[in-house]
């Protein structure tokens, strides 16, 4: 299965719902064609449990608006990274019938909506070269999988997505710190980073996210309709706070590390002291 499906350009309207019960339905190829999902992943999404299966007729089996709403909240989050596991939990926690609302919220933030730097593209031997060394297979294959970079095909140019990490590890080769060591750094900040955004996601933006369905469910049943439906307006407004907190997430880890960076460093030169006394 591939990692990311394709997103339809931005602008392209999406096929309209029924507000109703789902009568508008189509095959596992018409649903394809209107989200730019494969006909391969959206069977393995309900492999996974990620999908529902389609409704029989014979042996046809047909899809419905629900299907095609919760299937661009599964593509979009792919898109942006989430892994499979965590939209099943994701998924699994979200208010029935919700999924057309929540891809309307995904599609607001680009994939770059996060990111502070554009990304810059480098061959593997001029990023190595730092270190004066040809990086070793074990060498790309980390780079490949830590999250940070990205192959460009099948070549051996990665995609840089923070540059500004990059040139701290410049500095690091400089400073005489070894790649596999530097490697090792990044791959210990990914870990810890990943934990707090994370964190952050079900915390504080998948909650935000939530209440706003939640709101919409209650309206549609004081209204007596059939299905919640979130209001641009609200989604805007959204869209507003989330950009006031992108900055406080971001500069919270660069107010809390140095303390804690001070912490450890006390306490391992005292554990040091203390076993060679």
């Amino acid at each position: 299965m591939s990692q990311t499906d394709a997103l339809p350009p931005r602008g392209r309207p999406r096929l309209p719902r029924q507000s109703g019960p789902a009568t508008h339905e189509m095959t596992v190829e018409d649903l394809s064609a209107c989200t730019g999902v494969s006909v391969r992943n959206i069977r393995a999404y309900q492999t996974a449990g990620l999908l529902p299966p389609p409704r029989l007729r014979g042996r046809l089996g047909l899809y419905d608006s629900e299907h095609q709403g919760k299937l661009e909240l599964i593509r979009d989050l792919r898109q942006q990274g989430f892994r499979l596991e965590t939209i099943k939990d994701m998924l699994e926690h979200t208010p029935e019938g919700a999924w057309s609302e929540y891809a309307l919220i995904s599609e607001l933030f680009s994939t770059t909506f996060f990111t502070v730097e554009a990304p810059a593209r480098k061959h593997i031997a001029e990023m190595a070269a730092h270190w004066g060394a040809t990086a070793t297979p074990e060498q790309r294959e980390r780079l490949s999988r830590n999250g940070l970079y990205r192959r460009v095909g099948d070549t051996d140019e990665f995609e840089i997505l923070s540059p500004a990490l990059e040139r701290i590890g410049i500095q690091l080769a400089d400073l005489k710190v070894p790649l596999d060591t530097v490697l090792d750094l990044q791959d210990a900040l990914i870990e810890h980073m990943r934990a707090i955004a994370r964190a952050y996601v079900q915390q504080v933006f998948l909650a935000k996210i939530k209440g706003l369905t939640l709101q919409a469910q209650e309206k549609v049943s004081q209204a007596g309709a059939r299905r919640p439906t979130v209001e641009m307006s609200a989604a805007e407004e959204l869209k507003a706070f989330f950009e006031r907190l992108r900055p406080l997430a971001i500069g919270s880890i660069s107010a809390a590390f140095p303390v804690v960076l001070q912490q450890e460093f006390d306490a391992a030169v005292a554990g040091e002291l203390k076993r060679k006394e």
